[in-house]
């Protein structure tokens, strides 16, 4: 028990120093669909439909995954705290310290020692990607309960409780990721290995879960549709996948030049690169086979094993490093199982070793820019290398340099339509828009099902002043997502603008169904029923949109009290102008109103104090010195009257009743000196 907790405390002393540095990292490219720009997980009560729906898993329509439990901690995450992003990484780090544990404790059932395994395992650098991306905790997660599976399953010989243990492990893991379809055969596999295979009955109920998954995700359509249209042909994923497990080997053995995105290239066919990588793949299966399955042949089974589901299924990225997760496990055991009382100690000395390779590599990690920057030197002929150094620079707020790296990457590879877009966005920034325009096209061009896409080009248009083609863009948008809740809200913005009242309530209404604890729909609708004389219902989803804790609650509050002003309501206006001044003092437009109403209620002196702070806050108000010269006239501050609306009538130069009023009262004050 005592060398037990011994162990345990190592692995938790090395994880928490080889990956104290990761806590100060950020979020990364796929986390923002996946976590920051996706409404689902900012509620629990979408739980149930994180199991059911493949579309919870983004905020974009097109990268649907089915992995729930994944979906689960974002949301427990966010529950906690937020985005606040050290949570994430926390969450991460504790994970692998649970694989960690997990192959330690393998190792020692597999060859009685598996603490170097495991201390190997923790810091070896292939696993820093599954720590610092906080979206590869789905590698991370689906391995915690594969090889959770495998332990129960073995404990389960003498124990048989723990058969049920291990096909709860299963359900985990495949409810993670897709990859833990193969344990079944690893079972298999490290049973035959042992010398004590088990009969087909032991396996079939990890068979038949495992078959279960599958027809979960022929139901929900998440297989169904990414079959329809495969990203490489069976041939080219067939050539360009042996070449990658060549690759793979390399990398397992000799971490170095570690890259978020490898320079990798597809073969279309039966070159010499792959052909040679054929021969080595069978070379190695034919020196594991005669060598009647020692360690070495199991490790090369099992890794064979772990990456099948992805060499198997064409993907957009070729290789990366997340997927080697399992197999550096394997590449532990092997290390600490062959290990002999001589040389133990030296390799111990491969832990430090791994845990400086480990923390140089997190720090690469700490931002987008410093991530994407590093991939550029090591891979400057990849598209997506390109692209996303363009997304970093125009995040740092460098627009010239994305430019730059968004057209070299349209050098690279002109058939992706992000790039475009990307190009578009920041003309849109810049109020280029007709040349955002131009870009935006060419974007849908290349994804013409891409509804983000859609959503700028409206933006596009609406500030263009062109409200027709934006509601069309938006239409176009909810016909290729029409659960999209904030789309609904910006069209119905759009339909607003244009006056198209019914259109506008409809889109707002509809937008409150599908993210009904957002309060800017509800505040929409207030702006709408107001518009329209509607006070009461103006007042409730006032209301409504306050009950949902808005960021701009001052705003929403002032809109508020101008209902209740409109609808005759002067004290419970006067009421609500005081709170968003308690909760704003710089909100002059509420402090203006309230002046007025002070006024209306014949305190002129209280109301000339508060124009008075209103004009000292913003000069130039011409609201604000029209109301101070009413106010002043009331009091008999004729002079000062004066002044004032001599101000007023130099900033305000629209022919209105206020401008006829000032001059008429200028006038007449004029003529009493």
């Amino acid at each position: 028990m005592s060398r037990t907790w011994t162990g345990a405390g190592a692995l938790l002393l090395v994880c928490l120093l080889g990956y104290a540095n990761s806590l100060s990292g950020s979020f990364h490219y796929d986390d923002f669909h996946s976590i920051v720009d996706n409404p689902h997980i900012r509620t629990l009560g979408n739980l149930p439909a994180f199991f059911t729906d493949p579309l919870m898993f983004s905020g974009d329509l097109e990268k649907k995954m089915y992995r729930p439990l994944v979906l689960l901690s974002y949301a427990g995450n966010y529950a906690l705290d937020g985005y606040e992003v050290q949570g994430y990484h926390l969450v991460n780090i504790l994970l692998h310290l649970g694989c960690s544990l997990l192959v330690w404790r393998l190792g020692l059932r597999l060859f009685g020692s598996g603490l170097l395994a495991g201390l190997l395992f923790a810091v070896h650098p292939l696993c820093s990607e599954p720590v610092n991306y906080i979206s590869s905790r789905s590698e991370s997660m689906a391995a915690l309960g594969y090889l959770g599976a495998l332990l129960a399953h073995l404990k389960a010989e003498g124990q048989p409780r723990f058969r049920w243990l291990s096909l709860g492990c299963l359900a985990l893991a495949l409810l993670s990721k897709e990859i833990a379809l193969t344990l079944p055969a690893a079972l298999w596999l490290v049973d035959r290995w042992r010398g004590q295979p088990l009969g087909w009955r032991s396996y079939a109920p990890y068979a038949g879960l495992v078959g279960a998954y599958g027809l979960v995700l022929v139901l929900n359509r998440f297989l169904t549709d990414s079959l329809v249209a495969p990203v490489h042909s069976p041939w080219v994923q067939a050539w360009t996948q042996v070449k990658a497990l060549v690759y793979y080997l390399r990398l397992a053995w000799m971490p170095q030049a570690l890259s978020v995105e490898h320079q990798f290239f597809e073969s279309t066919g039966p070159d010499a690169i792959s052909l040679a990588a054929l021969a080595l793949v069978f070379s190695l299966g034919y020196l594991a086979w005669r060598g009647r399955f020692t360690l070495p042949g199991l490790v090369l089974a099992w890794s064979f094993l772990v990456l099948l589901p992805v060499l198997l299924m064409p993907l957009n990225m070729l290789v990366n490093e997340r997927r080697l997760y399992l197999v550096v496990a394997g590449l532990a055991w092997l290390v600490g199982g062959t290990a002999t009382a001589r040389t133990r100690p030296l390799l111990y000395l491969l832990v430090p070793l791994c845990g400086l390779l480990t923390w140089n590599r997190n720090a690469v990690w700490k931002d987008e820019l410093s991530l994407w920057r590093d991939a550029l030197a090591k891979g400057s002929h990849m598209y997506r290398v390109q692209t996303n150094l363009g997304k970093a620079l125009q995040l740092a707020g460098d627009s010239e340099g994305a430019l730059r790296a968004y057209q070299q990457a349209l050098k690279l590879d002109d058939r992706h339509g992000d790039a475009y877009n990307n190009i578009a966005t920041i003309h849109h920034q810049q109020g280029q828009l007709d040349e955002a325009i131009t870009w935006y096209h060419k974007a849908i061009e290349r994804y013409p099902k891409y509804e983000e896409i859609y959503q700028n080009l409206a933006d596009a248009y609406s500030k263009k002043g062109d409200l027709a083609q934006a509601v069309a863009m938006y239409q176009q948008a909810l016909k290729l997502n029409p659960q999209d809740g904030p789309a609904w809200n910006n069209c119905g913005q759009t339909l607003y603008q244009a006056k198209r009242w019914a259109e506008a309530e409809a889109a707002f209404l509809r937008a409150v169904e599908l993210i009904p604890q957002q309060p800017e729909p509800y505040n929409n609708l207030g702006n709408l029923y107001r518009e329209q004389g509607q006070y009461a219902q103006a007042v409730e989803r006032y209301q409504q949109a306050l009950d949902r804790h808005p960021e701009q609650e001052a705003q929403v509050r002032l809109n508020l009290a101008g209902a209740w002003r409109q609808s005759g309501q002067q004290e419970r206006a006067m009421q609500v102008l005081a709170e968003v001044l308690a909760l704003d003092p710089a909100q002059n437009r509420a402090r203006v109103e309230y002046a007025e109403l002070l006024g209306e209620a014949g305190r002129h002196a209280e109301a000339v104090a508060q124009f008075q702070a209103a004009l000292a806050r913003e000069p130039q108000y011409a609201r604000a010195w029209f109301g101070l010269a009413r106010a002043l006239e009331v009091v008999g501050q004729l002079e000062q009257a004066a002044g004032a609306y001599r101000h007023f009538l130099e900033l305000w130069k629209t022919p209105d009743s206020r401008t006829a009023l000032a001059r008429e009262r200028l006038k007449l004050l004029e003529g009493h000196r």
